[in-house]
């Protein structure tokens, strides 16, 4: 297929030219600076450590020392300076009040959301059941994963963010 093929080539360029190699580190992020990265980003994950996932841990019997930011912490987050126009961010914010917080990170940060994907949790892999479930294939709790944008993304000039029409609201594990 010569077209196909014209734009495989055509994306492969694109994103040669504006890819920056993957990196990792590990830093206390109450106390660092994200603008010393000295890049902005057209994508962000973030998963805060939301105090609803401290109980929920609790709940099934793990570790109480699970370290909890308060909503604050999570705002003061300087997301805005390290992100690029366009740019979208992915902010897990479980399924109780943080929900509610992680909508008005998105709007602090300068995002809009766009999407907002469900994940269902099951409990028929680990055996544990910590939701007072006993017989159920998932579990009571579900997490949500905030989608923002923060710009104006068009599918035929940015095809270096948009791969195709990948349009995944629920997720079921």
């Amino acid at each position: 297929y010569p077209k196909l093929k014209e734009l495989i080539q055509a994306k492969d360029e694109l994103i040669s030219k504006r890819a920056t190699a993957p990196c990792y580190k590990k830093v206390d992020l109450k106390n660092f600076d994200l603008t010393t990265l000295g890049t902005k980003f057209d994508v962000i994950l973030i998963d805060p450590p939301w105090e609803e996932y401290k109980r929920r841990k609790i709940a099934c019997g793990g570790d109480e020392d699970t370290e909890v930011w308060t909503p604050q912490e999570i705002l003061d987050l300087r997301i805005e300076a390290i992100a690029d126009t366009p740019c979208f961010v992915f902010l897990w914010s479980g399924s109780g009040v943080s929900l509610q917080w992680g909508r008005a990170a998105l709007r602090k940060w300068g995002f809009r959301r766009c999407e907002d994907i469900c994940w269902i949790k099951s409990n028929r892999e680990t055996g544990r059941n910590c939701s007072w479930l006993p017989d159920s294939v998932v579990a009571s709790t579900t997490e949500h994963c905030l989608v923002g944008i923060k710009g104006t993304v068009r599918r035929n000039h940015d095809g270096d963010k948009i791969h195709a029409n990948v349009d995944t609201d629920v997720m079921l594990s």
